[in-house]
């Protein structure tokens, strides 16, 4: 008697299923390339906690717990659309909220949510987990577990991306088309040419002294890639806004702190590093951390990273994340595969192991 095989159609049904994913599901994936999308798709992305006592222009994305000074704010200033619907915040964990989020796209939140804010986005709140918090015009849902294992799902696959991204960028070596120049008052990196420019610096170079002014020239067909070694980072002297400053990258590599003292321009990746800014000035750049922290005498601008990273990793494939019910279903899925892989082992076993 020939054998129902169930596993090829529960396979393929989840294969449609996993297809028929909305596309407005938020941004996730662990290639390089989507953690190239992630560098322009948020204005902060700390994998574990981040704290804020003043503005943010653009979108958030805490994969652990937020803290919301009094003072905070994400501005909606002219920042990118996106084509995902990520919210102006994402918080895997708990939200602590004061202060005031203009960003259209709402809030998700997959733990508890709670204090008193202005929601002036899309008047969204959505939680996995409790709610006590109170914004005016405001419609709070709750979407309970399977929520916040999207959100903590999420997370994870957004570092693994970025983490991967942060190593094929270490592992690059010095292009041509870089100097590096200038006296004690001004140091310089002058890029000539296009496309993917390198610069590898030592914890020293870049630190420099306390009162030299750090100054970029780049084309607006180049990108700029500064991989910095060391693990104790601490940047205290000015870097102000240049030109195409949107196109340049400092990869912290090895970085477990990263203080921006001062005001500071481009984008930051420290994959494993506890960065702080905001002590005296802004940071004009995408903020990548491992924990971050916005203190309230800075803001950190939207100014997305929008180099050219194509020729690293392979390709520019985005997978999107499946909404909780997607997830509820998938789950579902594969525990009817593994029913079915059960029953079939049962049913092709020798009537001797089967009694016993």
């Amino acid at each position: 008697m020939r054998l129902f095989r169930p596993f090829p159609l529960v396979a393929a049904g989840l294969i449609a299923l996993a297809a028929a994913v909305p596309a407005s599901a938020a941004l996730v994936g662990q290639s390089v390339s989507t953690g190239i999308a992630a560098l322009k798709e948020w204005n902060v992305v700390s994998f574990n906690n981040f704290q804020s006592y003043n503005h943010v222009d653009g979108r958030v994305f805490v994969g652990g717990d937020f803290t919301a000074g009094g003072n905070f704010g994400i501005l909606n200033n002219g920042i990118p659309s996106t084509q995902y619907g990520t919210p102006a915040l994402t918080v895997g964990g708990n939200a602590a909220m004061a202060g005031s989020v203009n960003a259209g796209g709402g809030i998700s939140v997959g733990g508890n949510i709670s204090g008193n804010f202005n929601n002036n986005g899309n008047n969204a709140v959505n939680y996995g987990g409790t709610s006590t918090a109170f914004a005016n015009n405001t419609t709070f849902t709750d979407l309970g577990p399977s929520f916040t294992n999207t959100l903590i799902s999420q997370k994870n696959d957004i570092k693994a991306s970025l983490t991967s991204l942060s190593s094929n960028l270490a592992a690059l070596a010095n292009t041509g088309g870089v100097t590096v120049g200038g006296d004690s008052n001004n140091q310089t990196i002058n890029v000539t040419g296009s496309g993917l420019k390198v610069l590898n610096w030592s914890e020293a170079m870049f630190e420099g002294n306390q009162n030299q002014q750090l100054l970029v020239t780049l084309p607006s067909d180049a990108t700029l890639v500064i991989n910095v070694a060391g693990t104790d980072i601490d940047f205290n002297r000015n870097f102000n806004t240049f030109a195409n400053d949107e196109r340049v990258l400092f990869n912290f590599y090895e970085a477990t702190t990263v203080d921006i003292g001062r005001q500071f321009s481009g984008s930051i990746l420290g994959v494993f590093a506890d960065i702080t800014g905001g002590n005296s000035g802004n940071i004009d750049g995408t903020v990548i951390g491992n924990n971050v922290r916005q203190n309230a005498n800075g803001e950190i601008h939207n100014n997305y990273f929008q180099g050219d990273l194509s020729s690293i990793g392979s390709g520019s494939s985005v997978v999107v994340a499946p909404e909780p019910s997607t997830w509820g279903l998938l789950i579902l899925g594969f525990g009817l595969v593994g029913g079915m892989l059960r029953t079939r082992r049962r049913t092709l076993a020798p009537a001797s192991l089967q009694a016993a």
